[in-house]
């Protein structure tokens, strides 16, 4: 162990919520509390990961791990006996959440809410569920609550009377949401009751944090709310300016509805922060940020849910040891873990995906390390083997059974949605696969994927593309073709598998072909998101710096967090001899997109070639720490430690990695 940095540590979720919408909140002086909170702390960009799933990414959050290693999938899951389906249950995460740790370590957690907690966790400390405000089954009175909503069960009467009713909020709970709900007909418009429903849902999990933080001893507290995500799905299209196809009637009625639900939560955050104590290190992260403007995609926020999430959310952090007024680059969601364990001065799992915000902290520290927390026997409050099971796998063994005529075989429409369910929990395991570059893993699952899906389904077409990607990243370019090739026999028009072959050219290095793909592409439709970027890579091959920067610069117009046109960009200037503008390009990229190699190499030649030694070395090593084959990282590696002497033997072996048969 390290020495201990916090005596308390705060972990505060909001699902969804999005610098585009806070900075002019800030601006306005509509959300004081949060803007103290960034002032007297560290704050930045919280990268997503893939796919984003609000259980997935809640339980990233909590582990440190990404999906293959946690096991949460999706939002449903099988029931064991086959029946059905469920939400997603703890019982299927097969991991120690951070809460579990701390309970091993002899440290009282309180969780209140969080994604997939329910049944509650006997931890060394106290568990309200996300169950506690799902809806009330038909019969059964509003205050009573499902079985294993709580630990301990003494919290179970308190919690039935801090649960709140929607019917029991009045004009003023809405008018601040809706100053015009008055002229609302709620008889023919659902969206006041809606609305209500969020507020008491809201308002509930509040509530019972608020209880548990002040009559409950802790040392760390967790609480999610997922109301600005619900809110924003329902009521988004209605923001300012509101989107196409929307009245204006509706436009005018609810176009406040978001900024007060941000508002909302400042003033929640407020007391939270009272109850905590100024002694308290406080974390707000989100879980990705959500389209308030031009990518908006319909006005039904529940079409293509995933389509309204942006890569990028927010984190703030403030506390004893934590920098003032700071700024942190390069910060994903996997990274919480590791550094809440750092702030108890415990040590991080070597098997755990991110890394420890370590240049938040005033002065330097060293975290110690192991191998893995799940290989450590103790109590951790963890449920015990026999409850824990692959949802998955549960389904599957059942169908074994039904087919070797053990048991009976549910209902269609059952077994229909059960393979439904298996289907997607399987598809989100394999984009969480092919998001972290555990490629040889992922291939199969998508291979499976493409046998179970029917001819016509709309599914195939994307199971193809992700295979393909898939091989093209593990250096199987003629499979990728082959599999590509296959897709524009059938369908001519695929803009995906057009797209897709240009990037086959391009690291081919056959820029011109590539063009050729993409501008076919272009032809069929005009909103292809990466055709610019893609097409100024295309021209940066062909050393066209002119149309490569056009494109760029394009690319930024229409998503100005676009890492792919920033590197393209710091490369143009890198030719041109724009050493500055290189850094700055380069700079802005890893600051969006930390696991990108080739603009942390960008970066390190730009800053070698402004004379920046030091910085450059850091830059570079990082680049060879993700990409091992980055041959050009380790040339300007071997030139940079060979200069005036500094490590000559360092330099040798660079060189030899570079190929090179000397470095002088």
């Amino acid at each position: 162990m390290t020495r201990r940095l916090a005596k308390k540590v705060l972990l505060i979720g909001w699902d969804a919520a999005d610098w585009v919408m806070v900075q002019p909140l800030l601006e306005q002086g509509y959300l004081p509390t949060l803007a103290q909170l960034i002032a007297e702390g560290t704050s930045g960009k919280l990268a997503t990961i893939r796919p984003v799933l609000s259980p997935m990414l809640w339980n990233s959050i909590a582990t440190g791990k990404r999906a293959d290693k946690h096991g949460i999938c999706g939002f449903t899951e099988p029931l064991p006996d086959g029946s059905g389906i469920r939400p997603v249950t703890s019982t299927s995460r097969k991991t120690k959440a951070v809460w579990n740790i701390l309970s091993q370590n002899q440290l009282t957690s309180n969780v209140v809410g969080w994604f997939a907690s329910h049944p509650a966790e006997p931890i060394r400390g106290c568990v309200v569920t996300d169950h506690y405000v799902h809806p009330t089954p038909k019969g059964k009175d509003f205050g009573s609550l499902p079985e294993g909503v709580c630990h301990p069960e003494r919290l179970l009467r308190p919690l039935v009377n801090l649960k709140v009713n929607p019917k029991s909020l009045d004009a003023q709970a809405i008018l601040p949401f809706v100053p015009r709900a008055a002229e609302v007909d709620a008889s023919k418009d659902e969206r006041l009751g809606r609305l209500a429903s969020l507020l008491a849902r809201t308002s509930s999990i509040h509530a019972a944090a608020c209880a548990i933080m002040v009559k409950e001893p802790w040392d760390f507290m967790a609480v999610y709310y997922d109301a600005i995500d619900q809110f924003g799905h329902h009521f988004m299209p209605y923001h300012p300016p509101a989107m196409e196809g929307v009245s204006e009637h509706d436009a005018e009625i609810y176009k406040d509805v978001m900024i007060g639900c941000y508002r909302f939560h400042d003033m929640m955050l407020e007391s939270l922060l009272d109850y905590a104590g100024r002694d308290t290190t406080v974390i707000l992260v989100s879980d990705h940020g959500f389209h308030s403007g031009s990518g908006r995609q319909d006005i039904d926020g529940f079409k293509d849910p995933v389509s309204w999430h942006r890569p990028y959310g927010v984190v703030c952090v403030r506390g004893p040891e934590i920098k003032s007024n700071n700024t942190i680059y390069g910060a994903t969601l996997l990274d919480v873990t590791p550094t809440l364990l750092s702030l108890f001065g415990l040590p991080i799992g070597d098997d755990m995906d991110g890394r420890p915000w370590l240049e938040i902290f005033d002065k330097e520290i060293t975290p110690s390390r192991l191998p893995s927390w799940d290989d450590l026997d103790g109590d951790s409050g963890m449920h015990s083997e026999d409850r824990r099971e692959d949802p998955v796998e549960a389904a599957e063994a059942i169908r074994q059974l039904v087919d070797l005529g053990y048991i009976d075989a549910p209902s269609d429409d059952v077994q229909k949605t059960i393979q439904n369910t298996t289907v997607d929990l399987k598809r989100n395991l394999a984009s969480a696969l092919s998001d972290c570059q555990r490629i040889e893993k992922a291939i199969p699952l998508w291979e499976e994927l493409i046998e179970l899906a029917l001819e016509d389904s709309p599914e195939l077409v994307s199971y193809y593309l992700e295979l393909a990607r898939c091989n093209m990243q593990v250096g199987r370019l003629e499979k990728c073709e082959e599999i590509l090739n296959k897709l524009l026999e059938h369908a001519p028009n695929e803009t995906g598998a057009l797209m897709m072959h240009g990037q086959l050219k391009l690291q081919c290095r056959r820029p011109e072909e590539a063009l050729d793909y993409f501008q076919r592409a272009a032809g069929i439709s005009t909103d292809l998101k990466s055709l610019h970027s893609a097409m100024g890579q295309a021209y940066a091959q062909l050393s066209r710096w002119s149309d490569a920067k056009l494109e760029f610069q394009k690319a930024l117009e229409a998503d100005e967090e676009s890492a792919v046109a920033l590197n393209g960009l710091a490369g143009i200037a890198i030719e041109r001899r724009q050493f500055s503008k290189a850094v700055e390009y380069a700079l802005r990229a890893v600051g969006l997109n930390h696991h990108f190699p080739r603009a942390h190499c960008n970066l390190g030649i730009a800053l070698a070639e402004s004379g920046m030694d030091e910085e450059a070395i850091q830059a570079l090593e990082t680049t060879v720490a993700m990409a091992p084959k980055m041959r050009v990282a380790y040339k300007w590696l071997a030139e940079l430690y060979f200069k005036d002497g500094r490590d000559p033997e360092k330099a040798r072996g660079y060189a030899r990695l570079a190929g090179l048969q000397d470095c002088e």
